[in-house]
């Protein structure tokens, strides 16, 4: 053997039994320590885990209100970070003063929309069209605040409720769970009617009484009047069309419609339907 080995060999052979039995112990006390540690970490990771994130929603917001004017956009990559609005809510009326953001897209019904020649839901008077699922629209402006579009329509400036356009143009209307909340006119109109459930009574500000027809519209003349609602006459309203001006009414056992802006919401005291002769009011 060499001699500085044999030298460094004859070093550790120099340990007596106190230094070796020392040593022995103070590794096993690291190798000790190092395990407990160990499995000390896999304990506390076991039971402090994070709850798992739900996927795309990192909070647990609130749900908007019927009552907002704006509601959350549906990530479909249109206006931004979407343009459709994924709850229907009632515009906010306004006039030719409006203003709009700029944008340019082409846009479709998601069933059928009524295009006007104002922002605005009064009266029936203001309707330049209708725009159904399948045509295409060229949309040039977005209210956000009010909830109304600025559309080209027949050449010219129109505007609808943005809640009904989109920009999906593989978008398929599904089948409404209430056939009576979705009439066809005899002019090809298609009305989308909202359930509600209230009373109502001939506005204020009309005179006379207001025509009760057999179908949401007036383009067939007298020929769809079936009864009038007289002042201090009532009935029950099941439905409201917001984007076409339209309420349905039941009277006297009939499904009927009346324009919307000639009735005023009442209490249901005193019901009173008696059927008169027709006027000429519209």
């Amino acid at each position: 053997m060499p001699k500085k080995v044999r030298e460094k060999a004859d070093t550790f052979s120099d340990l007596d039994e106190g230094q070796g039995s020392l040593l022995n112990m103070l590794i096993t006390f690291a190798i000790l320590v190092a395990v407990t540690a160990l499995i000390c970490t896999i304990i506390w990771k076991v039971t402090h885990k994070e709850p798992r994130t739900q996927l795309g929603n990192t909070s647990s917001p609130s749900s908007p209100s019927l009552t907002e004017t704006l509601v959350k956009e549906e990530v479909s990559g249109e206006h931004g970070s979407g343009g459709d609005y994924a709850m229907e809510v009632d515009p906010i009326n306004g006039d030719a003063n409006m203003v709009f953001e700029e944008v340019d897209e082409d846009v479709t019904a998601k069933d059928a929309a009524i295009i006007r020649i104002l922002p605005s839901t009064e009266g029936i008077t203001a309707v330049a069209g209708q725009l159904q699922n399948g045509q295409f629209l060229k949309r040039i402006g977005v209210n956000k605040d009010t909830g109304w579009s600025k559309v080209i329509f027949n050449g010219r400036e129109g505007y609808a409720v943005t809640y009904y356009l989109t920009t999906d143009k593989d978008y398929k209307p599904a089948e409404p769970a209430n056939p009576d909340n979705r009439v066809t006119t005899a002019d090809g109109y298609v009305i989308l009617f909202r359930e509600c459930e209230d009373y109502v009574t001939v506005a204020s500000s009309v005179q006379g009484g207001v025509n009760l027809r057999t179908e949401p519209s007036t383009t067939q003349g007298k020929a769809t009047v079936s009864a009038q609602l007289n002042t201090g006459m009532k009935a029950k309203r099941t439905g409201i069309s917001i984007d076409s001006g339209w309420s349905r009414l039941e009277y006297n056992g009939l499904v009927l419609y009346a324009v919307t802006s000639f009735v005023q919401e009442t209490s249901g005291e005193g019901l009173t339907t008696e059927s008169t002769e027709t006027p000429d009011e519209e």
